[in-house]
């Protein structure tokens, strides 16, 4: 490269015009909800100079004066106002095994990430570190990021804070001040092959969480393009020496495990999930999501649904989940079915009752082309409490991407 001016214009710009309408109902006193909004991202990727590159992108979300004025009407996971801000900001360094980063950026950890394709502007965060390759084994690598900012979904701006009370009255488990939070992992394997990975966080003030995950393949019983497989997941929850209100007593197991059988394209499985009940613990024992906490929680566990999951319900307890997964170049299909039996918990404000519920989704995509896409997801919540009642909500998603991405970041 001859100059400054060559370097620049061998990067990439790429982004995303898109548009999401929202609805929920609910049976019960709570107002329902109707938002739209339209927008779109737009990055730039500098090539590498040396190993270092910098990326900058944009993001936005326009309402068009459609969304009600009363804020309890409208879904707190979209932007139902106008946003534009500069979300992604960074110098990143790749070399000998290396992918650093540094300013505000997306993540790929299983606690913290961006939750990106259901909503219109994704988490992000504010901090730095990345990831190692291991040179006898390119299949192993390792992480590593200290956060202390982080941007909710529909929020403009970085927060000294986390993802806090989600939109289901029901938990309300409030938003922590703090210094953010340090994560440290490994990930070893390939996704449709024996893989496995290991992670801890201190999320400051709040608690600390391992966890532990993997799945394997059981290649002798392989039936000419399935195979079947086994998995088993396990989080442990306890106390950080800052902790702060409402945050105390924390002693949480959560014990997952699923078998199903797989394709290229399909996917299909049963998953069992359990939190015990502890009777002096916090929230007796309940599991709990600092930044993957409230209706579009997007961590590892199985039970989760786009509108409730345990780590929603603020309650130990059991999940059953069966869900049937097809992924291809045109067509996304997503259906699933949970049971959830919870016991009772201390709450933050009030106790929670026992109960039992069941849960069902449906999602299906269609990329029309290589650009353009859309995307349809159903949900239905059996619930008997005098808040919600039985609920369900319905998303529409369409977009159309510009230019072409290099890849995570």
């Amino acid at each position: 490269m001859d100059s400054l001016n060559d370097w620049l214009a061998q990067g990439t710009f790429f982004g995303e015009l898109k548009t999401m309408t929202f609805f929920k109902t609910y049976e019960g006193i709570i107002d329902d909800k109707r938002t739209h909004s339209f927008g779109g991202e737009f990055q730039y990727r500098s090539a590498d100079l040396h190993g270092f590159s910098f990326g900058v992108g944009e993001y936005s979300a326009y309402n068009f004066g459609l969304n009600p004025s009363n804020p309890d009407e409208t879904e707190g996971y979209v932007p139902s106002d106008n946003i534009t801000m500069i979300g992604k900001a960074f110098l990143r360094y790749r070399g000998a095994g290396f992918d650093l980063k540094g300013g505000r950026i997306g993540l790929d950890t299983p606690f913290a990430n961006e939750g990106d394709g259901r909503t219109m502007i994704p988490a992000l965060y504010e901090g730095f570190g990345g990831t190692y390759a291991l040179p006898f084994n390119p299949d192993i690598k390792v992480y590593g990021y200290r956060i202390f900012r982080f941007k909710p979904f529909s929020e403009d701006s970085f927060i000294e804070g986390d993802a806090g009370n989600p939109e289901i009255p029901e938990t309300d488990t409030p938003q922590t001040d703090s210094n953010g939070f340090a994560t440290a992992g490994v990930r070893w394997g390939h996704r449709y092959g024996a893989n496995a990975e290991a992670w801890y966080y201190n999320f400051d003030k709040r608690l600390q969480l391992a966890y532990a995950g993997f799945q394997m393949p059981l290649d002798s019983l392989k039936m000419d393009s399935w195979t079947p497989f086994w998995a088993l997941q396990y989080v442990k929850e306890w106390d950080v020496s800052d902790q702060t209100a409402p945050f105390e007593n924390v002693d949480t197991d959560l014990y997952s495990g699923r078998i199903g059988i797989n394709s290229r394209h399909d996917k299909i499985y049963l998953a069992a999930t359990y939190v015990p009940h502890k009777d002096d613990a916090f929230l007796s024992g309940a599991y709990v999501a600092p930044y993957s906490y409230g209706i579009y929680n997007s961590t590892p566990i199985e039970d989760g649904q786009p509108l409730a999951s345990l780590a929603t319900k603020d309650q130990p307890g059991r999940s059953y989940s069966l869900r049937y997964v097809h992924h291809d170049d045109k067509l996304l299909a997503v259906l699933g079915l949970t049971r959830f039996e919870l016991e009772e918990s201390t709450g933050i404000n009030y106790p929670l009752d026992e109960s039992e519920f069941n849960a069902g989704f449906v999602i299906l995509g269609y990329n029309v082309t290589d650009r353009f896409g859309l995307q349809f997801e159903g949900d239905y919540i059996d619930s008997d409490s005098d808040v919600t009642g039985a609920y369900h909500a319905e998303r529409i998603r369409i977009t159309y991407k510009l230019g072409h991405a290099p890849g995570h970041g």
